[in-house]
């Protein structure tokens, strides 16, 4: 069964007169002013509980020979986080240097032209220097003298060598989340235990994750994605995401990155058939993703107040295996990848 799904020239900003500009892009939204949206709560409220509710981060996962990372700068409104989840793949070990601020004390940047994400203190700092214009981004952190965690830190160029995707896609009428996803080459060093190791070109590579969203109180997704290099040496990667957004035939934000281009996919079923620690399989109903990741290292969070679930996460590393179809009908092979999922129930 063929699927297939328009993907536009990109407007330039997120919302006109108040009307978000719902679709799939094949490049960068230069003006994100989620803000802007008429009533994307479903009612009249005053702008700052508006602003409340517009959930904000700004990710990347890195992969080398030694290393899968996510580093992140997350700000709910209610509280930021700044989080590396760093799995050393020699040892087969995550480490996970986290921490919960004020959200007032870090910053996701509003678009990705000549914007700043950033997250500072003495001992867990994270920078991200975005510059879409230069076709570059700059990614360092440093974690040092956190409690029974080894000093961990990096910088890393990354250069965007493949399409995007965005997507400005409807939780509800005129209530939209955005995000603009690529996959890309990256260099640099990083220092693990006071030793530093270069990534090499053609080694390592990243995706960024820009992301605003007026999740519902209660967001609610499952999602994997994955990067690298196959055994020919060609750059691909995937993302892949069941959430909350309506009609998700016509808006999803899963695409396949192979050779440079960006091949949109259907929507998938993540099934867990022996618990989340154990095997998921990633498919869909038109036969173009059969995938099975299997975890390596998890990083549970779970917390209830009074009987009320507030936070069931589950954020694994985990290998691939399988294949997805890409448009040109030709079948990407994803055995020995290594990449991450979510489980991801979150009362906000």
């Amino acid at each position: 069964m063929s699927y297939s799904r328009i993907v536009s020239p990109p407007p330039y900003s997120a919302v006109s007169n108040g009307r978000c500009n719902m679709g799939t892009y094949s490049g960068a939204i230069q003006n994100v002013n989620l803000r802007d949206a008429y009533r994307p709560l479903g009612f009249a409220a005053p702008r700052f509980i508006q602003n409340f509710r517009l959930k904000e981060w700004q990710a990347f996962q890195f992969v080398n020979d030694d290393w899968f990372m996510c580093v992140a700068v997350y700000n709910t409104k209610t509280v930021g986080t700044a989080i590396i989840m760093a799995f050393n793949r020699a040892q087969g070990q995550m480490y996970r240097y986290e921490h919960k601020a004020p959200f007032w004390k870090l910053k996701v940047a509003n678009g990705l032209f000549g914007t700043r994400s950033y997250y500072r203190h003495k001992n867990l700092t994270i920078e991200i220097e975005n510059d879409l214009e230069g076709q570059t981004f700059e990614l360092s952190f440093n974690a040092q003298n956190m409690p029974g965690l080894p000093p961990l830190a990096g910088k890393l160029v990354a250069q965007a060598v493949t399409e995007p995707i965005v997507i400005v896609q409807p939780f509800a009428k005129n209530r939209p989340l955005y995000s603009h996803k690529t996959l890309m080459r990256a260099t640099g060093t990083i220092s693990f235990r006071g030793q530093t190791t270069p990534v090499e070109e053609n080694q390592g590579c990243v995706i960024i994750d820009d992301h605003k969203g007026f999740y519902p109180t209660l967001m609610n997704y499952d999602w994997v994605t994955a990067l690298g290099y196959s055994p020919q040496g060609l750059l691909q990667g995937f993302n892949l995401t069941d959430n909350q957004i309506q009609d998700p035939d016509k808006y999803n934000e899963n695409c396949l990155w192979h050779s440079g281009k960006m091949h949109p996919l259907p929507p998938v079923k993540i099934s867990r058939p022996r618990g989340v620690n154990n095997t998921w399989l990633i498919k869909d109903r038109h036969d173009v993703v059969n995938l099975r990741f299997t975890p390596l290292a998890d990083v549970p969070v779970k917390v209830k107040i009074a009987g009320l679930s507030l936070v069931d996460y589950h954020g694994p590393t985990g290998a691939l295996t399988g294949h997805i179809v890409g448009t040109d009908a030709k079948q990407v092979l994803f055995d020995d990848f290594i990449g991450m999922g979510e489980q991801k129930a979150v009362r906000m």
